[in-house]
């Protein structure tokens, strides 16, 4: 016992002193945070609606942090490929990643990931919301959701949609709302929205549940009919275009949500200063109106909230995945 506590002490002042050395390097870090360019890496293909996203807030917080802040696409495999990329990647804050509603449905869709969603990650700020629109051609025989429900119900098969793709948001949201129905609509998927919308135009397709910047210059010009979108209010973009909520589907309220994460394990400091820089661009009046124009709702708030929406989304589309039989090929 004796030869045990003679080298317990320094053992233990060994790993007292271990702590501190952390802690304080953790705070010194944080202190002269950022030393060098922070990257924000999408999910998706450059020049879309999340390119446009990363660029608007990466100049503003670029100019706050006196650092460049980049932009860098690692598009594919419904964001895993990023994802597992930042999962590698250590945890210092020089790595952010956008993400979208797929991050909280993959663990229902995929059999096995190679990271954990909830463990490896942290939630660092919600963004923006776009609620998705569904609409017909401006000449069809569809008036209104109710007529679209009914040609499902009349015609089985008939009542197909294109959505961007397989488990997408604005996918899910129709899947909810035939849940809700009690009837199914035919999904055919597509790789984004331009395609689709092109199905539309041309007759091909009955429906599209799109993006609103997919779609509003189409309704306003009068090519393309708005029968629903699933926001809580109208749109100021297209404030004839009725929410499914006034067409009796009160839970029928969906966004295709947009947010920041990083690395597990980053200092907390570090965390809060990047959730206060970005909510700081997200509050400047130009940036709101230059989002809202193309149909993003500006949203932030502290990194538990962005969680707590990870969380949520995880339950209630995880419960429609398995419900539908949803999977991807």
């Amino acid at each position: 016992m004796r030869f045990h506590s003679a080298f317990a002490a320094p053992s233990i002042a060994a790993a007292v002193l271990l702590w501190v050395a952390g802690t304080f390097a953790g705070e010194v870090s944080a202190q002269t945070y950022p030393t060098r360019p922070i990257t924000i890496m999408l999910s998706y293909a450059g020049g879309g609606p999340t390119d446009f996203l990363a660029r608007t807030l990466a100049e503003r917080v670029s100019q706050r942090v006196g650092q460049p802040v980049l932009v860098d696409p690692k598009p594919g495999a419904n964001e895993r490929i990023a994802t597992e990329y930042l999962r590698n990647q250590p945890s210092d804050g020089y790595l952010l990643q956008l993400v979208a509603v797929p991050h909280a449905t993959n663990p229902a869709i995929f059999a096995s990931l190679p990271y954990d969603s909830v463990k490896d990650f942290t939630a660092l700020v919600h963004l923006v919301d776009i609620s998705p629109i569904l609409s017909v051609r401006a000449d069809s025989p569809v008036r209104n959701f109710a007529g679209y429900v009914n040609l499902a119900k009349t015609r089985p098969g008939e009542a197909n949609f294109g959505s961007s793709g397989v488990a997408t948001n604005t996918h899910l949201t129709m899947e909810l709302l035939g849940s809700l129905a009690g009837v199914s609509f035919l999904h055919i998927p597509y790789k984004g929205d331009a395609a689709l919308v092109t199905e539309v135009l041309g007759g091909r397709l009955v429906a599209g549940m799109n993006a609103p910047p997919a779609v509003v210059s189409q309704i306003k010009a009068g090519r393309l009919r708005g029968i629903g979108i699933a926001s809580r209010e109208r749109s100021p973009l297209v404030p004839k275009v009725p929410t499914f909520v006034e067409q009796g589907y009160p839970d029928a309220v969906t966004a295709t949500w947009f947010g920041l994460i990083v690395r597990s394990g980053t200092p907390r400091e570090i965390v809060a200063r990047l959730n206060g820089e970005f909510n700081a661009a997200l509050a400047i009046p130009e940036v709101r109106e230059k989002l809202g124009n193309v149909g993003m709702t500006t949203v932030g708030g502290s990194p538990e909230q962005f969680a707590a929406t990870i969380r949520r989304d995880t339950e209630r589309w995880g419960n429609i995945i398995r419900q539908r039989g949803i999977k991807i090929e």
